[in-house]
């Protein structure tokens, strides 16, 4: 012990160039381990909320809407709107032949495509009015993702020109019509540049777990995962639950929250 300190003392530069080698060297061999698989080592692994959620494309409509049709042919005597007016209930629209038409409820005027003289046949459209307020989002499913649909789950909504913010959504119903099948979303809050027909992409929440251990799903490879322990990697056959789409739930495996599981690259075959 005495000769071992004498030495330190005389070769104390050596000592240290000497832990610094073994210092890079297990670098060195970790940085090996992790590359022969091949991958990146991922952040610690965490507990946390995961939603299994449907996907599709939803659009805006109207939730009243009027359109004044005529059963015989008539002339238009004296319009008192024109096309994007904001109206009153029970304000005059037009007069038709001396007979007046008011407007039903408040709403814009986005139709009103004849003029003062003209002739108007039947079931032409003389005008149109719609409520651009109060409006639900109607989406379209695949049959699978239909099936999975329930009153009252909830949805969140997005706008291309809006990505930055999100929009909570409720189902209200889902029904068939013509072998399509419709999801009605009620939604509050929508801003009032967000008018019928425009789209948005909309997720629907059908399942959650609030303490989920998670995983990236790339760090999944045939039914497992590589989890860095030490200066290797070790292969654990996992089961998954839910799956986001960039995560996934991990529902059995020998897999503890904090480790960090390596994300293997993908061989082109």
């Amino acid at each position: 012990m005495t000769f071992l300190l004498e030495w330190l003392r005389a070769n104390r530069w050596r000592a240290v160039l000497v832990a610094g080698a073994v210092l890079v060297a297990v670098v060195v061999l970790g940085w090996r381990a992790t590359s022969q698989q091949g991958g990146v080592v991922s952040e610690p692994i965490r507990k946390g909320p995961i939603v299994e959620s449907v996907y599709g494309i939803g659009t805006v409509t109207a939730t009243r809407s009027f359109q004044l049709k005529l059963g015989v042919t008539g002339t238009i005597r004296r319009l008192f709107v024109k096309e994007g007016d904001q109206v009153k209930r029970d304000q005059r629209l037009v007069d038709l032949d001396g007979v007046p038409f008011n407007a039903p409820f408040d709403g814009t005027i986005t139709l009103l495509p004849f003029k003062v003289g003209e002739t108007v046949f039947p079931q032409a459209v003389v005008l149109s009015l719609v409520d651009l307020q109060n409006r639900y989002v109607l989406v379209t499913l695949e049959q699978q993702a239909a099936l999975r649909v329930r009153r009252g789950q909830k949805a969140r909504l997005s706008f291309d020109s809006l990505r930055e913010q999100a929009y909570d959504g409720l189902v209200e119903a889902i029904y068939s019509n013509d072998n399509n099948f419709f999801v009605r979303i009620g939604i509050g809050g929508l801003p009032s540049q967000i008018l019928p027909g425009m789209t948005a992409d909309v997720a629907i929440g059908i399942s959650e777990q609030r303490e989920a251990l998670i995983v990236p799903v790339a760090a999944i490879d045939a039914g497992k995962v590589y989890v860095k322990r030490g200066l290797g990697t070790t292969a654990v056959p996992v089961k998954t639950g839910i799956v986001d789409g960039a995560r996934a739930e991990i529902v059995s495996g020998d897999l503890r929250e904090g480790e960090r599981v390596v994300i293997r690259k993908k061989v082109a075959p």
